[in-house]
């Protein structure tokens, strides 16, 4: 079969068929921010019903499904080395476990729009994070003057001239902070550990999914109560997040 299509190939080679229009970067872009945004206002509404490690269970029980599902309708194996798991554990930990949890306790204090804002410290906290971590990061003096013009942007995002957060509570605030800290610090960590690893993004990422779940699944039922109701609507009181 192979060789019958090349010689057809040589033969009487394909016209290029017409092209595919792709929406443009900023589409993208635009797109992801919305989804990404999004998932700020849905912990918003879990927090009404539900404790901070439930909210989390859920995301990762949803998401560790559908990432095993394409995997499965790939024909992908997941990880088989102790080592790789050993990582995954880790990495879930600090990717999806601890800030996820954060995220949604911060979220019962701020707003999600500030919470959203504190998630975007990300990129600083990864920076920082490798610069200590990864041999290979130098520190540079311009790579530390970024650093302070981020971190001074996220203080007047933040309004510190009125009060950190702009009046917010600062439990809260510090919370969604430390949670982006988590993202930096693992991002750095898989790098370390699991960049050359042999296996796809897919996979590690369905098998950091799949064995955060599995913690999940054993703390939250001990740390937490099954909830009294879950409301089918947000409260009245949700319809003003964006003003409290």
């Amino acid at each position: 079969m192979t060789t019958t299509v090349s010689a057809r190939a040589i033969a009487a080679p394909a016209q290029p068929g017409p092209a595919v229009a792709r929406p443009g970067w900023r589409i993208r872009f635009g797109m992801l921010a919305v989804i990404w945004g999004l998932s700020f206002v849905f912990i918003k509404i879990g927090d009404q019903a539900l404790a901070p490690l439930q909210i989390t269970l859920g995301r990762m029980l949803f998401g560790a499904g559908t990432l095993l599902a394409v995997l499965a309708a790939r024909r992908e194996p997941l990880p088989t080395t102790r080592r790789v798991w050993a990582h995954l554990t880790v990495a879930a930990v600090l990717l999806n476990t601890v800030p996820f949890t954060l995220f949604a306790a911060a979220e019962q204090r701020i707003p999600s729009a500030l919470a959203g804002i504190a998630n975007a410290t990300t990129p600083l906290f990864t920076v920082l994070a490798a610069l200590l971590a990864l041999p290979e990061e130098r520190p540079t003096r311009q790579r530390a003057t970024g650093l302070a013009i981020g971190f001074a942007g996220v203080l007047v995002v933040l309004g510190a001239w009125s009060g950190l957060a702009g009046g917010h509570d600062l439990a809260g605030t510090l919370l969604a902070l430390a949670a982006a800290g988590c993202y930096g610090i693992g991002w750095a960590y898989i790098r370390r550990y699991l960049t050359g690893s042999g296996h796809s993004s897919l996979a590690l990422s369905a098998g950091q999914l799949l064995v955060g779940t599995v913690q999940l699944a054993v703390i939250t039922p001990i740390l937490t109560t099954i909830p009294a109701r879950l409301p089918a609507r947000p409260s009245q009181a949700f319809c003003s997040w964006a003003s409290t």
